[in-house]
């Protein structure tokens, strides 16, 4: 009886997992021209981002391919998967898809160093990371190498490329359009691993809060998927599809009672790539949020869906912007030292400042400018620092000056009071200060409480009621402004979004900067520079969206016509866009008491 009970459980357990059978298209058909296969190693050099990884590959050229025509193509991870020759064979002579190249890349092994030794095998490190690293390394690296190797000629309009996989596979192909949709907009996952390896279980919220991107999805999973330590695949693809859906996406799905195999992706994969490569032959681009369905917050924002390039010659290291009440936006160039002025008609000026650190913008059209002087004896000196007041006239005020600080960052409210952010000699470091008499009195922090992180940069709330601080990880801490001047209720109160690198680290940025920079708009909504793009907090402290920026922003800030437009420096580059906001210019104009939060 027992082995009976058994043998049905068995059975059962057997009988799980439905066929899939696969259709005529999967299958060789007789007088339909076939591809040729090309077999390939590539070995990663030691300058790569996967050093020393060998992989092979797999080309697939269709019948009659001419090498001298850009061709539209495919990539695949993980090698040949889902009878995918075949199938193009099939659906390029009905003219379902274009004739177009397949690529067919298996994940890197580094060799091991003798044969007692394991090789180091980088499918995970590759595939299931939510970072662009694959991605530079697909499109810099490996798709150039394969076009001078074999003669090809590639595609370059995003439009006529697509990427997939199956499993981390697919996380992968998902990741790569992600992160340079100017390259692949259509996207094909398999059973996908959105799930936290590597930090893919942030996916669904991220597809969420990020700008919608021009892309084209198909998702497959099934009942029977992984459940594991590191999450659940089917719950996780159905979130995905539902984050896609909300955020506007051109998506659409196989759902099943398969388990994590390629079975029921290669059923539908015909299909899959008729659906994501319909109306080919009319060139139509693939566009964000193509039905204008889309609920991302930042429309409630954002004004189109292009930052715009201002042309500012010999701009080298631009940290710092600041805008005036007029809209003229202010720069700090630390190579040479130079402030830059972006004046609101458009005109640029530059002049020459020698050894300033922090500036801030006051009222009718003043500079508050803070120089250092590094003449010093003692090691961990780090100088004097003299405050000073420029008006528009040229004429100017000492304020304050102090000894063995270096003041980083400045802010003046509506009634002139003025708190600095200043690195100080000695054990303690960064401080804030006010100004007393022409000296600089520390207001935090105290004898009894000691600073938690050590802050970068500070901003006003609208109300000038709150200092926000940011420091070089993922919080921003809120600090309350009393009378007299003193801090008190300080909360790390802002949570920033990161990617699973910590990519928010100094040493992860161009040239080292620190993202640091934030603003805030008359919502009370605050703006921050992070390698994710601007994150757009709000009153609450909760992320609610991400604009993406072209190149990672240093700062932010809004200027232009009525402060509605918001710029972003880039080290050497500047860029804007208008919005629908209006931005905030603390000690330029009183404070503004926002609305509350909401849901």
């Amino acid at each position: 009886m027992k082995r009976a009970v058994f043998f049905l459980i068995a059975a059962s357990a057997l009988a799980a997992e439905p066929e899939f059978p696969l259709t005529a298209d999967s299958k060789p058909q007789e007088g339909v021209p076939k591809g040729t296969m090309l077999k390939g190693t590539h070995t990663a050099s030691e300058g790569s981002v996967f050093p020393g990884t060998v992989r092979d590959y797999q080309i697939y050229l269709p019948a009659g391919f001419d090498k001298a025509k850009p061709a539209p193509f495919m990539v695949f991870q993980d090698g040949v998967i889902y009878q995918a020759p075949v199938v193009f064979d099939n659906l390029i002579a009905k003219k379902d898809i274009p004739p177009l190249v397949g690529l067919f890349i298996k994940p890197g092994v580094v060799p091991a160093a003798n044969d007692n030794a394991l090789p180091r095998f980088n499918r995970s490190y590759e595939y299931d990371s939510i970072t662009p690293t694959y991605s530079q390394f697909l499109i810099d690296e490996f798709l150039p190498a394969i076009e001078a190797k074999h003669g090809l000629k590639l595609s370059t309009d995003p439009n006529h490329a697509a990427i997939a996989g199956n499993s981390s596979g697919g996380i992968c192909a998902f990741m790569a359009a992600w992160h340079r949709s100017d390259r692949f907009r259509r996207v094909f996952t398999g059973v996908g691993t959105y799930v936290g390896i590597h930090g893919a279980d942030q996916l669904p919220v991220l597809v969420r809060k990020f700008e919608p991107k021009p892309l084209r999805i198909f998702l497959q999973s099934g009942t029977g998927d992984n459940n594991l330590y590191c999450g659940d695949w089917w719950m996780a693809n159905q979130m995905m599809e539902r984050s896609l859906t909300w955020a506007g996406y051109d998506v659409n799905h196989a759902w099943g009672e398969g388990g994590h195999n390629q079975k029921h992706a290669s059923q539908v994969f015909p299909d899959a790539m008729r659906w994501l490569w319909r109306g080919w032959q009319t060139d139509i681009e693939i566009q964000a949020n193509p039905k204008g369905e889309s609920k991302w917050k930042g429309y409630e924002v954002c004004v189109g869906d292009n930052w715009v390039k201002i042309e500012v010659e010999g701009l080298r290291s631009l940290e710092t912007i600041k805008s005036s009440v007029f809209g003229d936006v202010i720069g700090l160039d630390h190579n040479p030292n130079e402030i830059v002025v972006l004046a609101n008609s458009g005109a640029v000026t530059r002049s020459r400042r020698e050894s300033v650190t922090a500036f801030a913008c006051g009222k009718e059209g003043a500079i508050y400018y803070s120089t250092q002087n590094l003449s010093v004896s003692k090691e961990d000196d780090v100088g004097s620092f003299k405050l000073t007041l420029e008006q528009p006239n040229g004429t100017s005020k000492l304020l304050c000056s102090g000894t063995q600080m270096m003041v980083s960052d400045i802010l003046v409210k509506s009634t002139g009071e003025i708190i600095l952010l200043a690195y100080r000699s000695g054990p303690e470091t960064h401080a804030l200060f006010t100004v007393e008499e022409q000296k600089p009195k520390q207001i935090w922090p105290t004898s009894k409480i000691k600073m938690s992180e050590e802050p970068y940069r500070i901003t006003f709330s609208p109300d000038q009621s709150l200092i926000y601080a940011r420091d070089s990880g993922s919080r921003i801490r809120s600090y309350s402004l009393m009378k007299p001047p003193r801090i008190s209720y300080v909360q790390d109160f802002f949570i920033l979004d990161t990617d699973s690198t910590n990519a928010d680290r100094a040493e992860d940025w161009p040239n080292g900067y620190s993202p640091e920079g934030a603003c805030v708009d008359t919502n009370g909504w605050l703006y921050v520079a992070t390698s994710l793009g601007i994150q757009v907090c709000d009153q609450a402290g909760r992320v609610n969206f991400i604009i993406p920026t072209p190149q990672p922003a240093h700062d932010v800030c809004f200027g232009g016509k009525d402060l509605s437009e918001l710029f972003i420096a880039c080290g050497d580059t500047i860029y804007k866009r208008p919005t629908k906001a209006r931005g905030i210019v603390s000690g330029q104009q009183a404070p503004i008491k926002p609305a509350p939060p909401k849901l």
